[in-house]
């Protein structure tokens, strides 16, 4: 019988969406913040990724909005990536030389984050988070980490949460304005981050609306199977609560290394199954770090009678891809 445990035990604080380190940590610190957002009318995903690297003094800052499916990164609508900014003093109020700027207006609940970019390209965003952050890490939330050894995924997610957003506002993507209000998943991360042989995973998520989200991180060993696994963590925000997820499986088509679609079934700690179609309705690889591809999708959700819109992303390090090149090309 499983045990039904709501998530009560509240383990991040308001001090912990700032840096981490101190003068022990090792010169491969990483603190991460990713921001996404969509514009569903307009079939747009918007990435917004920050990598710090606060040992070395320089980040990483990405925005890119993806509108197609497409291998090619730069067939997309927009994209800047820059590497070897100044590292900001403190992730609670920074601007960026890249026109990115981010406040947070109260602690785990409420950010604005601005952009001016080239192009006729800005955006000016609120979040407002629809629950506590959900430790990836803490048994006390996730039924899963109790029977871990170390962290979920490697080192650099010795500190991770997810969480979900009502975010509104509004985007200017190439002179062309579009209103912004969705419900979207992002995450926070902390830890020594290694750009070298990181294992393939998925990243995945979707929302119909503030009803019901669900959040999956899983293992996918793309070059020898389609299936998905093994479980790794997630939840499922229903009206307002959530409950971490004991087990999922699912499997998916792609076209090459691109997944076009797929379903998926996940099982919550009250016992509650959710079943789920989707398909990719525009998706790239995209390369925030040059270690690692991702396969970035946006996913049109069936769950029942309900439609809603998802996030994929499918990560595989460079090391892992060549080394399964002719596995991948041959199955795909």
């Amino acid at each position: 019988m499983v045990r039904a445990v709501r998530v009560r035990h509240v383990v991040i604080r308001p001090e912990d969406f700032d840096f981490h380190f101190d003068e022990t940590s090792p010169w491969q610190w990483a603190e991460t913040l990713a921001l996404p957002f969509v514009v569903a009318d307009a079939n747009i995903n918007a990435i917004v990724y920050l990598v710090t690297r606060p040992k070395l003094g320089v980040c990483m800052a990405d925005i890119t909005l993806i509108d197609r499916i497409s291998e090619l990164w730069e067939d997309q609508l927009y994209i800047d990536n820059q590497q070897h900014l100044p590292c900001p003093k403190t992730l609670t109020k920074f601007s960026l030389p890249n026109g990115l700027s981010f406040e947070v207006i109260e602690p785990l609940k409420l950010y604005r984050m601005a952009y001016e970019g080239i192009d006729d390209t800005h955006f000016e965003l609120e979040y407002r988070a629809l629950h506590e952050p959900y430790d990836i890490n803490d048994p006390e939330m996730d039924p899963t980490a109790a029977a871990r050894q170390g962290p979920a995924w490697d080192a650099s997610w010795s500190g991770h949460y997810e969480q979900t957003y009502r975010i509104t506002g509004s985007l200017t993507a190439r002179g062309v304005t579009h209103k912004v209000d969705c419900v979207e998943t992002g995450d926070r991360s902390w830890g020594p981050r290694p750009e070298r042989d990181n294992s393939a995973v998925i990243w995945w998520h979707a929302s119909f609306d503030e009803a019901l989200t669900i959040h999956l991180f899983t293992g996918h060993d793309i070059a020898t199977r389609s299936t998905l696994g093994p479980h790794v963590s997630g939840y499922v925000l229903e009206h307002g609560e959530v409950f971490g997820i004991v087990s999922s499986e699912g499997e998916q088509e792609y076209r090459h290394a691109m997944p076009m679609g797929g379903r998926l079934s996940v099982t919550d700690v009250r016992g509650k199954t959710f079943a789920v179609t989707y398909s990719t309705v525009n998706g790239c690889y995209w390369a925030p770090c040059p270690s690692n591809t991702y396969l970035q999708s946006s996913l049109r959700v069936a769950c029942g009678d309900r439609i809603g819109h998802g996030v994929q992303q499918l990560g595989l390090s460079r090391a892992y891809l060549t080394r399964h090149r002719d596995a991948i090309r041959t199955r795909y």
